[in-house]
């Protein structure tokens, strides 16, 4: 079954991992400014509202990719839910910020990726989700993945009301956490993140934030060389 729309096909490795965060594009956009800040102390920052015409240009406006992000989109939806994107070629979200924008800025944060063959990683699927109650961060994690032959199972926390929890019992573990099972989870929570037209473009803009100055350091690859990776005879 085709769970990928064109573009986030075309976009694949990178749309493998699309961390949600429950509240308006305008505040989530302020918190990502405010841990991004945080993170990187001393370092220029350039931020903007772009509208653009859909997901594949708004992809494009990075034109290249580090191993550790310096271009952050944050895509409003026509949810509850904002979707967080960024340039690191591991394409794997980025989990401290979600954690960071539960913590200090009381957001319900979903991290988050699925991908049933080898991309930027082993094939496997996981997620986290976070909730600030009472001044705790409420954390639920369950996480399959594979090591070479071997796949692992873990879970953690008070499980979700829209978990499948009969679906851990699979026989094999390969199959109790895939791209369809969160594809069917992230749905029940009221997302759709790998379809364009849970996207609101381009009705409304997409706020983005670019670290100017970072350091050489950062390892640099070309839109074109990432993108290869998520062919299946590059996994």
């Amino acid at each position: 079954m085709m769970l990928r729309t064109q573009i986030m096909q075309r976009w694949w490795p990178t749309t493998q991992s699309l961390d949600l965060v429950e509240g308006s594009v305008a505040d989530v956009a302020t918190g990502v400014y405010a841990e991004i800040s945080r993170f990187i102390q001393g370092e220029r920052i350039n931020t903007s509202w772009v509208g653009f015409k859909d997901l594949d240009a708004a992809f494009r406006s990075a034109s290249e990719f580090t191993n550790v992000p310096t271009h952050y989109l944050v895509l409003p939806t026509h949810s509850n839910w904002s979707v967080l994107w960024n340039n690191s070629f591991l394409c794997n979200g980025y989990d401290s910020l979600c954690h960071c924008l539960t913590m200090n800025h009381g957001m319900r944060t979903l991290h988050w990726s699925a991908h049933n063959q080898w991309t930027s990683f082993q094939s496997g699927a996981q997620f986290t989700h976070r909730q600030l109650i009472g001044g705790e961060v409420l954390t639920r994690s369950v996480y399959v993945g594979q090591t070479d032959k071997q796949w692992s199972f873990s879970a953690s926390g008070i499980p979700l009301p829209e978990e499948d929890l009969e679906g851990y019992k699979a026989r094999r573990k390969r199959d109790r956490l895939n791209e369809e099972k969160i594809t069917s989870l992230l749905s029940r929570l009221g997302a759709m993140p790998w379809l364009e037209q849970f996207y609101a473009l381009p009705e409304r803009h997409v706020f983005i934030l670019r670290r100017e100055n970072f350091p050489t350091t950062i390892t640099r690859r070309s839109v074109n060389d990432v993108l290869r990776r998520g062919q299946p005879d590059e996994c």
